[in-house]
């Protein structure tokens, strides 16, 4: 049986992205629909890559974990402090701040100009820059209702 010309097309395109970098399936699947593929050419091509292991979501999630942390600790080890130093600031640095924790002190940063309730477009850009800073969807819409909620609690009390 012979493949769908647009599959083929798109699976090149897949080809070519994957051999420059690692990709995550959101990453992929916004480049296909960039391009004009329909949702089930999409759909099509992410599962073959899915299926040989070249697009493996978790598989990205811990490569970029790990050179992020060689990043922090080349960093530390550049500003002239041992291996066992920065390995134990990393540590101690996972434990006293949660990724909750850092979320909320974004948010409050970003936010600290107006209520986010009131601005749509603000919110949808702010919720763009905490996902591109890596944070699950997830907990951003719930800290950001937290975050809106406190606020709404702040003028009852004034």
């Amino acid at each position: 049986m012979e493949e769908h010309p647009e599959l083929k097309k798109a699976k090149k395109i897949c080809w070519r992205l994957l051999a420059r970098r690692d990709r995550t399936e959101q990453e992929l699947a916004g480049k296909l629909k960039n391009k004009g593929f329909d949702g089930g050419i999409i759909a099509e091509a992410i599962d073959y890559f899915r299926e040989l292991w070249y697009l493996n979501d978790r598989t990205f999630a811990s490569n970029q974990a790990r050179r992020l942390n060689r990043k922090i600790a080349s960093f530390l080890l550049e500003k002239g402090l041992s291996e066992d130093i920065a390995a134990e600031a990393i540590i101690a640095a996972r434990r006293e701040w949660s990724e909750g924790q850092a979320l909320a002190s974004l948010i409050r940063k970003k936010t600290t100009s107006g209520n986010i309730r009131d601005d749509l477009k603000g919110r949808q850009r702010l919720v763009r820059y905490l996902m591109g800073k890596g944070f699950p969807p997830g907990l951003i819409y719930e800290t950001i209702t937290r975050a809106e909620e406190e606020d709404g609690h702040d003028d009852d009390s004034k």
